[in-house]
């Protein structure tokens, strides 16, 4: 009865995508070899559990945490990547937020240009010899905007860099996005299970993740367009204090709805939907290098019983439609 009970959802879902279309506000264009050796995920969000560590033993994120449902293997190369991902888009009728960096994105883009929007971050990857943040250069991200090759600046991941959102170093790169009319996409949430002891994290902060972080930068750049990626999560209250301030934030909920359980997600999109910011709600997946996530995503959000169909369309579609001024 279970069996039948998920088959009907997951064909309800595909149903359902195949006459609504869907914006998804979160997709990187990885290189599966960046994640490490047979990279795994949770395929099901529902008996998560966070296991604990003895700090005397080494930090392995593979034990991080155990989940009910089966593991999800990456796909075996970058070409791969790319076809199970572009099937999704196809499958669900997806046009996706996608950022990595110019080359990668160009690459996902000309293989189907239809379905990409491609966006690209104020950071390089890695960091320089003395472990701080690079930044790209102001001429080149113009010179990307004015060539149609960058349409949103995203993720921006200061939090990953031991940087607040609101560092003055930052405050060029949200001026050009003023001037330039670019919606910017700020992680502010979680991290990898278990933070900064993650190899390549060591700098993250869970406090630089605070939504009222954001204040100041949004009192200096009051004409930017301001996506908040993973809703600040676990700072719900704090994020429903900022929207109410400034009507120009809006939220997505990439990762959250597919890497928590299900019914702690739920509760925390509730909350924002009841403090009355369905419009502002953005879906994403936060698709990296497993492409399953992506219906997993989707079905979480059509699953909610406390949404109806408008607002499952609004945060599916609609809204981040208008935030991105698309035409039909």
């Amino acid at each position: 009865m279970l069996a039948f009970a998920a088959l009907t959802a997951t064909l309800m879902v595909a149903a359902s995508a195949a006459s609504n279309p869907i914006i998804d506000m979160h997709i990187h264009a990885e290189n599966v070899a960046d994640f490490g050796p047979s990279p795994r995920v949770c395929s099901n969000n529902r008996g998560l559990v966070w296991e604990a560590w003895d700090p005397r033993e080494p930090f392995s994120l593979d034990h991080a945490g155990t989940c009910a449902g089966p593991m999800w293997d990456a796909p075996a190369d970058d070409r791969q990547l790319l076809r199970d991902t572009i099937a999704a888009f196809d499958k669900y009728d997806i046009r996706a937020v996608t950022f990595g960096t110019p080359k990668n994105v160009a690459t996902w883009r000309a293989a189907s240009p239809r379905r990409i929007i491609p966006a690209v971050s104020f950071f390089k990857p890695g960091r320089d010899a003395q472990g701080k943040a690079i930044y790209r250069d102001l001429a080149e991200l113009r010179q990307l905007v004015k060539e149609g090759k960058v349409e949103v600046f995203a993720e921006i991941s200061a939090q990953y860099r031991g940087l607040s959102p609101a560092d003055p170093s930052l405050d060029p790169y949200y001026s050009l996005a003023e001037e330039l009319d670019i919606p910017v996409g700020i992680h502010m949430g979680e991290g990898p299970p278990g933070g900064p002891n993650v190899e390549g994290y060591e700098q993250y902060r869970v406090a630089l993740g605070n939504p009222m972080l954001l204040e100041e930068m949004l009192v200096r750049h009051p004409r930017m367009r301001v996506y908040v990626m993973h809703y600040g999560s676990p700072f719900v209250d704090e994020m429903i204090a900022i929207m109410y301030s400034y009507p120009q934030v809006y939220v997505d909920v990439a990762q959250n709805n597919w890497g928590f359980p299900r019914e702690h997600f739920h509760s925390q999109l509730k909350r924002l939907v009841d403090a009355g910011f369905g419009k502002r709600i953005l879906f994403g997946s936060d698709q990296m290098i497993w492409p399953q996530t992506i219906g997993l995503a989707i079905e979480t959000i059509e699953s909610a019983s406390f949404l109806d169909a408008q607002q499952k369309r609004d945060i599916l579609h609609d809204n981040a439609a208008r935030f991105l001024r698309l035409k039909p």
